[in-house]
């Protein structure tokens, strides 16, 4: 009896500890405001600081589908997570001429590019390459 009292303690320990590191799926199905971006129009992996006034919504629901808000137009898709592995495919968007289009075609550029996703504090989210750069960073 006190060995299986015991396995079963080791096991609930093991688990807890195992799933310490890993972002509650909770934490990412949300809506995110873009702050920062890697600008395609920037040949470094530098971040632009978003304008205050623009508000870049990303929405990502539990269904595995996302979309974004721009000051203008919509882009649309489908995610899969796994762990911190993020991809995105499926990519749409609409195409109204707008002022200024950088940030837009940024993000649709983006988007394929993200392999990776971190969360932290609870409040950012990390949007990262195959190569551990930053491409994008977004606020709760």
């Amino acid at each position: 009896m006190k060995i299986n009292i015991l396995t079963a303690i080791m096991l609930a320990l093991a688990i807890l500890v195992g799933s310490c590191n890993a972002p509650s799926d909770n934490a990412l199905y949300r809506e995110w405001r873009l702050q920062k971006y890697n600008c395609i129009a920037t040949s470094s992996y530098g971040l632009t600081q978003v304008n205050k006034e623009s508000e870049y919504i990303l929405q990502l629901d539990n269904t595995g589908v996302f979309s974004c808000t721009t000051d203008c137009n919509t882009i649309t898709g489908s995610f899969e997570k796994s762990k911190n592995a993020l991809k995105f495919s499926s990519i749409s968007f609409t195409e109204l001429a707008c002022d200024n289009m950088m940030i837009e075609r940024s993000i649709v550029f983006i988007l394929p590019s993200i392999k990776s996703y971190e969360i932290m504090d609870d409040s950012i989210l990390v949007l990262k390459d195959d190569n551990g750069h930053i491409l994008m960073e977004l606020t709760k």
